[in-house]
C-alpha cells in the first residue's frame, strides 16, 4: 500500500481502534455501548423533529428543522462508524463522516446565528399563556355581549308587542323611545317621532300636590323611585285621554332611565279613579301621607307618631304616643329580627329598613315595612331616629302570588303533558335551546343529549333522516311565513309510531326575521287510533248498510227531502240521491196514498225516539211502474228545541208478496163461497137420504132381523149419513169463521168452563169425568161463544178418547208468560203420539180413524178460533199419560 494516496485513504487494513483499548473488555464495551446509545438517541431525535414538522406545518417548512435533523443524523452516523472502527480500521470512511458532520454543523451554526434576532423576538411561554387568557376572556366577553344583544332584542320585541303603552325616559323626563301601542293610543302613526320631546308635552297630573316638577324632583332625589298616579295624556288631535301612569327609575350602566307604563281608563273607570283620587287627595290633605311618620329620641325614648301611624298599629284613639306602642304591635317572632336590624343600623349607619309581621288597625297581623335614618353625635352615638312605616300586606301577598305563579308556570312547563321546546334559527339550521321533561320522555333522550345541538346533528340518532328533513322543512316554512303553524306529524320511537299535533310560534326580531321558534306537541296517537277505528267502522257500517236487503233513507223533516239513501234503495227504486233531491217526493207516491203517507209522517213525529211505525204504500220506480213498499219509520234526531228533525226509514219491496196475497185472498174468498155453497147444497140430498133410509129401516125392520148382513149394512148406511151430516156442519162452521167478526170481551176462565160443563153435563156424567180448574186468577179477553166452542171440542175429544181403564180427568188452568196468557189443557186419556201432534190440527186428519168416529175438523176449528184471537195452540209432551195442549192468547192491548 502506497502512503498518502486515495487507496491508502480508504484502506481497511489499519490497526483497529480496539488495539488502543488493548482489547480490554471493560474498556472496549463501555465505549461501544455508550456510542451505541448515543447513536440511537441521535437517530431518534430527527424522527421526533419530523413528527413535529408534519403536525406543525409552519415549523416543518422552516430550513432550521431540516438542518437540525441532518446535523443530528450525521452525528449519530459518526458514532456508529466509530463502533465499527473498533474492530475494523476504516478511518478514511470515518473521516468522511466527520467532514460531512462538520460541514452541516457549521452551516447550522451560521444559520442559527442569523435567526437569533427572530428567536429573541418570539414570545415566552408565560406570554403565550397570557395571550391565551386574554383571547379566552375576549371570546367569553363576545359571547356574553351576543347573549345580551339577543336578550335586548327579545326585550325590545316584548316591549313592542305589549298591549300596554310604554315610554323610556331619561332622568329629565325627556322621551327616548315609545312602543307602537303608545303611538296608537295617542293617535300617532308609526312614522311620527316623539323622541327627544319632554313628557310634559303630553302629560298633565291630576294631583295638584304632585306636579310634574315634584315628580322630577323625586326622581332626582330617590334612586329607587317608583310611583303610580292618575293623569291625562294629550293625543295628536288634542284629545285628553285619562290614563294611569306607572313610573319606575332604573339604572342602566352609568345612565339613569325612567320606565313609564300607561293604562288607558274607560269612562266608568275614570269616574271611579277620579273619586278614588279625590278621596286620596282628601286623605293626603289630612294625613299628609299614607305612610305613618315617626320620630324617636334614642336618648330618652320619647317618640312622636303621626295619626296615620297610630291608626296603622291599632292605636287610633290614643292621645299620647308611647315608645312601647310600636314594639307591642310587632309579632313576637319578629321582635328579635327588628332589634337586630336596629343594631345593624346603629353600627353601620346605613339606612334602617326592615320588613316584619305586626298587628294592623284591625288587630290582625299584616306585613309592615319600616324605613328610617338616624342622626349621630360627635361620639358616633345615635341621638334622633326618624322614618316612615308602611303597610305592605298587599305588596307582600303580590310577591307571594308572583312567586307561586312562577312556580306554577315552572310546574306547567316541566309537568305538562305537552312537549315544549325552543329552537334558534340560524342561516341553514336550527339549534335547540330548551326541551322540557315531557319532550325528553317522548323522544327518549336526556336534556343534555339535545340542548345546544343542531337539528342536523340529531340525524340517525334521535330522529330518522326522513324526520329531520320534514322537521327542517316545517321550521323553515314557519321562519319564512312569520306566522304560527299547526300540523300533524308522526315519529317512530322504540319501534312504535306516535302521532303529534304540533304547533310552531315564531318570535320575530326587529328586522322581521325569525330569531327563535317555540314549539309545542300534543300526543294524539290515541285519537289517531280512534279515528282509524272510526273510519274502519264507518266503512264497515256503510258496506253493511249498502249490503242489507232493506232500502234505507234519512228524511229531513224540515226540508222534506231525503238526505241520504243506501245502495239497496237505488237497487229497489232506481233513483240516486241526487235524482231524488231533484224530484217532488209527493208526486212519486201513488195518488191514492199520498195523504196517508203524510199522515204517517205526522204520526211518526209524535212518537218517541226509536219507536218504529209501519206503513205500506206504493212508490213510482224510476222506470215508471209502481213498487209496493213496506216500511218502518222512526224519529232519529231532535233539534235544539226538542222538535223532530230527522227521520230514519227502512223498507222492503213487497210487490211480489202483495200480488200473491191479493191472488190468495181472491182464491180464499172463492174457496169459502164454494165451501159454503157446496156444504149447503149437499145437506138437502143428504137429508133425503137420511129420511128415506130411516123410513126404509122402519118398514123393513122385520126383514132386516131375518138377514143379519143386510141389517149390518143398513146400520152402517145410517151411521155414515149421520157422520156425513156432521162433517158438512163442521165444514160450514170452518168456512164461516174466516168471515165472522170476533167480539172480544173480558171473561173469566171459570165462567167459560162452568158454561161448557153445563152444556155437556150428560156426556160428562155418563163418562164419570172429573174437570179440575187450576189457577183461575187471570182475565181473558176473548170472544165468549168462540171460546166455548174451543173448550167444547177439547172436552168432547177427551171424553171420546178416554182411557178404557180409568175415568176421564181433565185439568184446565192458566198463567202469564211475557205478554201472553197461556191456557193449559191436560187430560188422562190415550194421548197423542209425537209424530201426530202437528197433523191433528189439519182438516179431516184423524189419528184413530178406524177405532173412533168423527169428522176430523174439530181441532182445525179450535186452531182457527185461536188464530182469530191472534194466538196459537200446540200439543206438547205430557209428563203423565194423556194429551196436553197449550193455548197462547195475547193480553188485552198487546
Amino acid at each position: 500500500m502506497e502512503l498518502n494516496t486515495l487507496e491508502s485513504f480508504f484502506h481497511t487494513m489499519y490497526m483497529p481502534h480496539g488495539h488502543c483499548y488493548l482489547w480490554q473488555p471493560h474498556l472496549l464495551w463501555s465505549n461501544v455501548i455508550a456510542d451505541a446509545l448515543i447513536t440511537a438517541a441521535y437517530f431518534s431525535i430527527p424522527i421526533a423533529i419530523m413528527i413535529v414538522a408534519k403536525k406543525r406545518p409552519e415549523f416543518g417548512q422552516h430550513w432550521l428543522a431540516w438542518l437540525f435533523s441532518a446535523f443530528i443524523l450525521l452525528c449519530g452516523l459518526t458514532h456508529l462508524i466509530g463502533i465499527f472502527a473498533v474492530w475494523h480500521g476504516i478511518y478514511g470512511i470515518q473521516a468522511i463522516s466527520k467532514i460531512a458532520t462538520a460541514i452541516v454543523s457549521m452551516i447550522t451554526a451560521i444559520y442559527l446565528f442569523r435567526l437569533l434576532p427572530e428567536a429573541l423576538s418570539l414570545a415566552t411561554p408565560q406570554e403565550v399563556k397570557g395571550f391565551k387568557t386574554k383571547l379566552t376572556a375576549y371570546t367569553r366577553e363576545t359571547a356574553f355581549l351576543k347573549t345580551k344583544l339577543s336578550q335586548h332584542e327579545l326585550t325590545s320585541f316584548t316591549l313592542e308587542a305589549l298591549p300596554t303603552s310604554a315610554l323610556l325616559l331619561d332622568e329629565k323626563l325627556n322621551i327616548l323611545s315609545g312602543n307602537p301601542h303608545f303611538l296608537n293610543e295617542l293617535k300617532y302613526s308609526e312614522n311620527d317621532d316623539v323622541s327627544n320631546q319632554p313628557l310634559s308635552t303630553f302629560f298633565t297630573s291630576h294631583d295638584p300636590f304632585y306636579t310634574y316638577e315634584v315628580i322630577q324632583s323625586d326622581i332626582a332625589n330617590s334612586p329607587n323611585f317608583s310611583r303610580s298616579l292618575i293623569c291625562t295624556m294629550r293625543a295628536s288631535d288634542g284629545q285628553l285621554i285619562p290614563m294611569e301612569i306607572n313610573l319606575k327609575r332604573s339604572q342602566f350602566k352609568d345612565e339613569t332611565l325612567i320606565l313609564a307604563a300607561f293604562n288607558n281608563l274607560s269612562e266608568l273607570r275614570l269616574t271611579e279613579l277620579e273619586l278614588q283620587e279625590s278621596h286620596q287627595q282628601m286623605q293626603r290633605a289630612v294625613n299628609a301621607t299614607e305612610d305613618g311618620i315617626w320620630e324617636w329620641n334614642v336618648q330618652n325614648n320619647a317618640v312622636d307618631y303621626s295619626p296615620k301611624l297610630l291608626e296603622m298599629i291599632g292605636h287610633a284613639n290614643e292621645q299620647e304616643a308611647k315608645f312601647e306602642m310600636w314594639f307591642e304591635h310587632i309579632h313576637p317572632k319578629y321582635v328579635e329580627h327588628v332589634n337586630k336590624a336596629l343594631e345593624a343600623h346603629f353600627k353601620t349607619r346605613e339606612q334602617y329598613k326592615v320588613e316584619y309581621l305586626g298587628k294592623d288597625k284591625n288587630n290582625n297581623y299584616s306585613w309592615f315595612l319600616a324605613i328610617g335614618n338616624s342622626v349621630f353625635d360627635e361620639q358616633g352615638n345615635p341621638t334622633v331616629m326618624s322614618g316612615a312605616l308602611r303597610n305592605i300586606e298587599t305588596e307582600k301577598q303580590l310577591r307571594i302570588e308572583i312567586a307561586e305563579k312562577e312556580d306554577i308556570l315552572s310546574a306547567i312547563y316541566n309537568g305538562t303533558e305537552q312537549a315544549i321546546w325552543l329552537v334558534k334559527a340560524t342561516l341553514d339550521d336550527f339549534i335547540f335551546l330548551e326541551f322540557n321533561q315531557t319532550a325528553c320522555q317522548r323522544a327518549g333522550v336526556s336534556y343534555q343529549q339535545i340542548i345546544g345541538k343542531r337539528l342536523t346533528q340529531l340525524k340517525g340518532g334521535i330522529f330518522t333522516p326522513e324526520n329531520i328533513a320534514l322537521i327542517k322543512q316545517k321550521y323553515t316554512q314557519c321562519k319564512h311565513v312569520k306566522a304560527p303553524m299547526e300540523y300533524t306529524e308522526s315519529f317512530n320511537f322504540s319501534g312504535k309510531t306516535y302521532w303529534y299535533q304540533t304547533t310552531l310560534y315564531p318570535l320575530i326580531d326587529e328586522q322581521e326575521g325569525t330569531l327563535k321558534i317555540v314549539g309545542t306537541a300534543i300526543d294524539v296517537t290515541h285519537r289517531k287510533l280512534i279515528e282509524s277505528e272510526l273510519q274502519k267502522s264507518q266503512y264497515f257500517l256503510e258496506k253493511m248498510i249498502d249490503s242489507t236487503v232493506c232500502g234505507l233513507y234519512l228524511y229531513d223533516l224540515k226540508t222534506q227531502q231525503n238526505t241520504r239513501i243506501n245502495q239497496r234503495y237505488t237497487d229497489l227504486l232506481g233513483y240516486t240521491l241526487e235524482e231524488l233531491q231533484q224530484q217532488d217526493l209527493s208526486k212519486l207516491f201513488h195518488p191514492d196514498e199520498v195523504g196517508e203517507v203524510f199522515e204517517h209522517i205526522q204520526t211518526v213525529t209524535k212518537k218517541p225516539e226509536g219507536h218504529l211505525t209501519p206503513m205500506t204504500y206504493r212508490f213510482k220506480h224510476k222506470a215508471g211502474h209502481w213498487i209496493w213498499c213496506y216500511s218502518f219509520d222512526t224519529v232519529l234526531m231532535l233539534d235544539e228545541q226538542g222538535n223532530p228533525d230527522l227521520m230514519l226509514g227502512t223498507f222492503i219491496d213487497i210487490t211480489e208478496q202483495t200480488t200473491l196475497l191479493n191472488e190468495l185472498k181472491t182464491s180464499n174468498e172463492s174457496l169459502e163461497r164454494f165451501a159454503f155453497i157446496a156444504s149447503h147444497d149437499l145437506q138437502e140430498p143428504l137429508r133425503k137420504i137420511t129420511s128415506f133410509s130411516s123410513s126404509l129401516a122402519t118398514r123393513l125392520s122385520s126383514a132386516l132381523k131375518a138377514d143379519p148382513d143386510a141389517e149390518f149394512e143398513f146400520s152402517r148406511l145410517l151411521s155414515s149419513t149421520t157422520r156425513m151430516r156432521n162433517m158438512i156442519q163442521d165444514l160450514l162452521k170452518l168456512s164461516r169463521l174466516t168471515t165472522r167478526k170476533v167480539n172480544k170481551a173480558p171473561n173469566r176462565l171459570a165462567l167459560l168452563i162452568s158454561e161448557i160443563c153445563e152444556q155437556l153435563s150428560l156426556p160428562i156424567e155418563e163418562a164419570n169425568a172429573e174437570i179440575v180448574i187450576e189457577h183461575d186468577n187471570h182475565q181473558l179477553t176473548v170472544d165468549y161463544s168462540l171460546m166455548l166452542q174451543v173448550l167444547q171440542n177439547l172436552i168432547t175429544n177427551s171424553l171420546k178418547f178416554k182411557h178404557p181403564e180409568r175415568a176421564p180427568k181433565i185439568s184446565i188452568g192458566c198463567y202469564t208468560e211475557k205478554s201472553n196468557i197461556v191456557i193449559t189443557y191436560t187430560d188422562n186419556g190415550i194421548g197423542i203420539q209425537p209424530e201426530y201432534r202437528t197433523q191433528i190440527f189439519e182438516p179431516f186428519q184423524r189419528v184413530f180413524a178406524n177405532q173412533y168416529e168423527g169428522s176430523g175438523i174439530g181441532l182445525s176449528l179450535v186452531k182457527k178460533i185461536i188464530e182469530l184471537h191472534d194466538g196459537q195452540i200446540e200439543c206438547v209432551d205430557n209428563p203423565d199419560e194423556g194429551a196436553r195442549f197449550l193455548i197462547h192468547i195475547p193480553m188485552e192491548g198487546q
